[in-house]
């Protein structure tokens, strides 16, 4: 049965970005703010999350974009910081940044998630996550100018897992953005105000980028209590990234909330580069480091048949895989999340 399979897997988030954003207008030879342009940074997509989750708050910094043709000086910052709820972002987009810059031609956006917080069961507690660096390419490129305001949207979607259950709560998070350019007709003189909100959902552009990203189709799932086997294709535009796989008991019902809050008791698997799959015993902080490695990449178009031999056992490894029991697939990765549940035989 498939619960929901989604992927972004848009630009991978969590990439090593080298070095201090330094803007150098001698490099660009273009520092003159009589030719220069606003551009405002609008961000949007809730996260997906465990049961009892109710807010996901990233801060933010360092937001910068990229001149084409400028190489590694090329990199331009905007004024722009603070902390955002993702989960506050259904069906909507938040201006985070605004300011002047060069008129040129940008194709990079970049920014740091300097911390992650949950507020779960009404309580806040720490999130980790790789690096937290940030670079995407704009999606068509986005021409600046002095006459018309211009605005680049990112398009995140995070994907956070409890590693602790609920009476331990231990959350990580795993994130994938793609970076659009928004339309002049749809860029406002309020666009520019941080903080402010608007829907884009439901306007052409959007829709059509949106459903344009990695889609990853899980087949032929086959479970016992010593093989794994299912076959994986990505049919989309883009390439994504498989991180980490959870077998988790799944009695409590159907649901990608429920899912995300059982992997505690579950067997954790890692994703090799070369497609292979290694699992993890000892303690839930391996589980958290799953996410933060480079993993499995799958380009657009490509299609994989994972195995697994062996006797699977949680991440304790003291509980293994029972016969006729129902249990949660759960597959991860920057921007990608793919939920099924398998009886096992």
């Amino acid at each position: 049965m498939k619960i929901r399979t989604k992927t972004t897997a848009y630009g991978l988030a969590g990439l090593a970005v080298a070095g201090a954003m330094i803007f150098s207008g001698t490099a660009l030879g273009l520092l003159n703010m009589q030719a220069s342009g606003i551009l405002s940074v609008l961000l949007t997509d809730p996260p997906s999350v465990p049961d009892g989750v109710t807010a996901v708050y990233m801060t933010y910094t360092g937001i910068a974009v990229h001149a084409v043709g400028f190489g590694d000086s090329g990199w331009v910052p905007i004024a722009g910081e603070g902390t955002i709820d993702t989960m506050g972002l259904v069906n909507l987009s938040q201006t985070i940044s605004s300011g002047a810059i060069p008129a040129l031609t940008y194709n990079q956006v970049r920014f740091k998630i300097s911390n992650v917080s949950v507020e779960f069961m009404g309580r806040n507690y720490s999130a980790s996550m790789g690096s937290g660096n940030v670079e995407v390419p704009i999606s068509g490129g986005l021409r600046i100018n002095s006459s018309t305001p211009a605005a680049a949207l990112i398009d995140i979607q995070p994907t956070v897992a409890n590693l602790g259950g609920q009476s331990q709560p231990s959350f990580t998070i795993a994130t994938g953005a793609k970076a659009l350019q928004v339309p002049s007709s749809d860029v406002g003189q309020s666009t520019k105000v941080v903080g402010h909100k608007e829907p884009f959902q439901g306007h052409g552009w959007y829709e059509s980028n949106a459903t344009s990203s990695a889609i990853l189709a899980v087949s032929g799932l086959s479970l016992s209590a010593n093989s794994l086997s299912f076959s994986a294709a990505n049919g989309g535009a883009d390439q994504l990234e498989m991180q980490a796989l959870v077998i988790a008991p799944s009695e409590k019902g159907a649901g990608e909330a429920l899912a995300l809050g059982s992997v505690v008791n579950g067997a954790a698997f890692a994703f090799q580069a070369d497609g292979s799959l290694t699992l993890l015993s000892g303690t839930p902080g391996q589980a958290q480091s799953l996410l933060e490695g480079s993993g499995y990449a799958m380009a657009s178009g490509s299609a994989l048949q994972f195995s697994y031999s062996g006797a699977i056992t949680n991440i304790f490894g003291n509980k293994g895989i029972t016969a006729g029991t129902s249990y949660y697939v759960i597959i991860m990765g920057p921007g990608t999340l793919s939920v099924e549940t398998v009886v096992a035989s």
